[in-house]
């Protein structure tokens, strides 16, 4: 699946990316977002690659975020242009809802990667997949989500432990 936009492009993992999700699953500043309690093994990260087959059957789906014209790295090795993954989770097909959940790397954030992203993913949601909600939750400390998922027309739903509930209903 390949997705595009102006400066982004969504596109499904590939065994390539295992090394860098291994890195950012792994980054323990991640996991109050994502509710991660242990470091996965390198192998996990492969089987999590190799297995995924299709959203209807695993009810989630992770699609890399990559720059549209990647940029060289600093270092010289050279760059795919990977700046972050976003995923579909809760995959609740008779119910038509989903829940969304981005990360972007420390270094690529606030140049408008994230917002970019999460349009391509509601329109595909929405046109494609024909769900009528997305839903996310959000810390409350977390002000550059929150901000970032209300501007795409989510609402707090709910507040419970320093935790926002958003929703997004296709209308």
């Amino acid at each position: 699946m390949h997705l595009q936009g102006k400066k982004i492009f969504l596109r499904s993992v590939l065994p390539s990316d295992a090394a860098l999700l291994f890195r950012w699953e792994n980054d323990r500043t991640n996991w109050q977002i994502s509710r991660t309690k242990k470091p996965f093994t390198k192998q996990e990260i492969r089987n999590f690659i190799i297995n995924q087959k299709d959203i209807y059957l695993d009810k989630q789906l992770r699609l890399m975020i990559g720059l549209s014209s990647p940029r060289p790295s600093p270092t010289g090795r050279g760059s795919k242009g990977e700046v972050g993954c976003i995923d579909l989770f809760d995959f609740d097909q008779p119910n038509l809802k989903a829940g969304i959940g981005i990360l972007i790397e420390k270094k690529y954030r606030r140049k408008g990667y994230a917002s970019e992203a999460l349009s391509l993913l509601i329109a595909y949601c929405f046109e494609i997949l024909y769900l009528q909600e997305l839903h996310c939750s959000i810390t409350e400390g977390n002000e550059a989500s929150i901000k970032l998922f209300r501007k795409h027309k989510f609402r707090i739903t709910g507040k419970k432990k320093n935790v926002c509930s958003l929703r997004l209903v296709n209308q």
